[in-house]
């Protein structure tokens, strides 16, 4: 009986050294899937509400500077949300998809300095540039068909969710490209279905990660 209680003591000794990073681990881990819910819905309130503002400004529904100067700001914070996206989900996806991880950082970087360029060039020179949007789009659906499909081939979170996003992208994607030769408008009317999937799966993705996180075999491996 003593033999026994002396072999089991040893084996909790032995192994408690490689279980014990675990929990740290976990909760870094958890910490990320928070960190990139709230930039994903960061990204999409702000750039809602500074496009909204910039397009009363330049529509001529309210020629204050401050509604020019408040929505500039509104889309540069939503630059910066994307771009600290993309940094944040490298530790989630490189270790599974290294290549689709720096894609989607690369993106991410782009759709930033795009918006950083184009609100400059609103506040120096007060002139509108409506194209801007299609740019944006068009880095933004890129970059989450690439974050999508990673999401897929990782397992990092549950396939139907994943495939939300892989459906919806193209779908966002072949919309913006219709818009560039103005067969439809994505921004008004049936148009804006376009925009549906890609933004479901903007909003689910982070509800689903303040809920349960990133998948436990993500922190397994």
């Amino acid at each position: 009986m003593t033999t026994a209680t002396l072999d089991r003591s040893m084996e909790l000794t032995l192994t408690a050294p490689e279980t014990a990073p675990t929990t740290p681990q976990r909760a870094s881990t958890r910490k990320t899937a928070v960190l990139v819910g709230l930039l994903f819905l960061t990204a999409t309130f702000t750039f809602a509400i500074g496009n909204a503002l910039i397009h009363s400004y330049f529509s001529g529904a309210t020629l204050h500077n401050g509604t020019l100067i408040a929505g500039v700001f509104l889309v540069v914070c939503d630059g910066l949300a994307v771009a600290g996206n993309g940094l944040a989900m490298r530790r989630i996806l490189t270790p599974h998809a290294p290549i689709r991880s720096l894609l989607y950082l690369f993106l991410r970087s782009a759709e930033c300095l795009t918006v950083v360029v184009v609100g400059a060039y609103w506040l120096t020179s007060h002139a509108q540039w409506g194209g801007y949007v299609l740019a944006v789009y068009a880095f933004a659906g890129t970059a989450g068909l690439v974050l999508s499909s990673a999401l897929l081939t990782s397992r990092s979170v549950p396939k139907n969710l994943a495939l939300l996003g892989v459906i919806g992208y193209p779908v966002f994607l072949v919309g913006s490209i219709l818009a560039m030769f103005n067969l439809i408008d994505v921004t008004h009317g049936v148009g804006m279905l376009a925009l549906v999937p890609g933004g479901l799966f903007e909003l689910v993705l982070p509800i689903w990660l303040f809920a349960k996180g990133f998948a436990s075999h993500q922190i397994e491996s």
